[in-house]
């Protein structure tokens, strides 16, 4: 019921962007906006009209990539493509809000500065990728073209043409990565499960849940099911990768929720509360789960997430391609894999080498 909840919560909070989106478009200030900010987009090699995708990508990057189609230009949709990912969408917004209220300390007002700080970054990340592969990617460097649009009159907005829009972008997203969202699920639901069973040497969790008082028999069922997906082939490969996301200041726990969340990026809170027996339906305000977090211990006895490692978590996040979708819409828009790819692995090393730098220099520093 947990994960119906928050499918629905963030179904709504994507519409609710595109309500406010569709708004300002039905005004007639987005087309002046996109006008105006032509000159900032001009110096980093995309077109005006590339600034309403980039702002449709804070709630969905599926729909915002579609959103590319005005664009006359295969090169400047391409492009336009390549950053929207980066921008801070709806789906990374559970994960910074369990990963600020477990491990970042401070007031409401610090954590809050904190949230706001990641959306900046993200945008300043975007314009700065825009940038570097207007200039280094060949198939992306092109003479610049004179930038034409229609400005509307400033209107009050038609309620039912904002419905419409909102619908229609809402519908699009989930007939283009509905299925993909769909299919990937199932095959990180059978990682994450198979093997369905207990390693050896593992306590009987049904004979203790048995013994146990009632109101402890879920805490015991919490706990086999966090050994069965140890020991599933999810929990395999987060500890096969653990060597290669350690320098990150991640162990093989984080490892099995980055692998979750190539479904869905909010996934990642699911799984970590699997992982740490305080049940599946644990979202990203679950007091459990953000205890858990805070007094987890490494193998020396001390604090294995520290704040540092949460801001290392954030950043990777906020860099990082995991979202099947939005790669699978990718790959339909530019009739290709190349891009896929190249979008992939560049957000991934992008993502890794910042991590690496945050979290080695913090090292340095004597910050965690």
């Amino acid at each position: 019921m947990g994960q119906v909840w928050r499918s629905f919560s963030l179904d709504a909070e994507i519409l609710l962007l595109f309500l406010f989106i569709g708004f300002l478009e039905d005004t007639g200030y987005m087309a002046r906006a996109a006008f105006l900010m032509d000159r900032v987009m001009r110096a980093i090699g995309l077109s005006g009209r590339a600034f309403v995708p980039m702002i449709s990508g804070y709630a969905c990057a599926v729909p915002a990539i579609l959103a590319t189609r005005t664009m006359e230009r295969q090169r400047d949709r391409t492009l336009t493509m390549l950053v929207i990912p980066l921008m801070t969408c709806s789906a990374r917004l559970p994960v910074y809000t369990l990963v600020i209220g477990a491990l970042i300390p401070g007031s409401r007002w610090t954590q809050s500065l904190l949230m706001v700080g990641m959306y900046l970054f993200s945008v300043v990340t975007a314009l700065i990728a825009a940038w570097v592969l207007s200039r280094t990617v060949k198939p992306l460097r092109a003479k610049r073209l004179p930038f034409v649009i229609e400005l509307p009159p400033y209107r009050w907005p038609r309620l039912g043409g904002v419905v419409r829009m909102m619908w229609g972008k809402s519908s699009m997203f989930l007939r283009e990565a509905g299925t993909v969202i769909l299919a990937c699920s199932i095959a990180l639901w059978a990682l994450l499960y198979f093997p369905h069973h207990l390693p050896a040497g593992a306590p009987d969790y049904d004979a203790i849940a048995e013994r146990a008082p009632s109101d402890a028999r879920a805490a015991v069922r919490a706990e086999k099911q966090a050994a069965q997906l140890a020991n599933s082939f999810g929990g395999r490969i987060g500890h096969a990768i653990e060597p290669a996301i350690q320098p990150l200041g991640f162990d093989w726990k984080i490892g099995v929720g980055i692998i979750g969340a190539f479904a869905a990026r909010e996934v990642f809170v699911s799984t970590l509360g699997i992982v740490y027996a305080v049940g599946r339906d644990a979202d990203e305000r679950s007091e459990p789960l953000r205890q858990a977090l805070h007094d987890e211990r490494d193998s020396h006895g001390a604090r294995a997430y520290t704040p540092l490692v949460g801001m290392s978590l954030m950043i990777f996040f906020a860099l990082a391609c995991q979202c099947m979708s939005t790669l699978a819409v990718v790959r339909r828009e530019t009739a290709s894999f190349r891009w896929p790819v190249f979008l992939f692995g560049y957000m991934g090393v992008l993502a890794w080498v910042t991590s690496f730098c945050v979290f080695q220099l913090g090292r340095l520093l004597g910050l965690g």
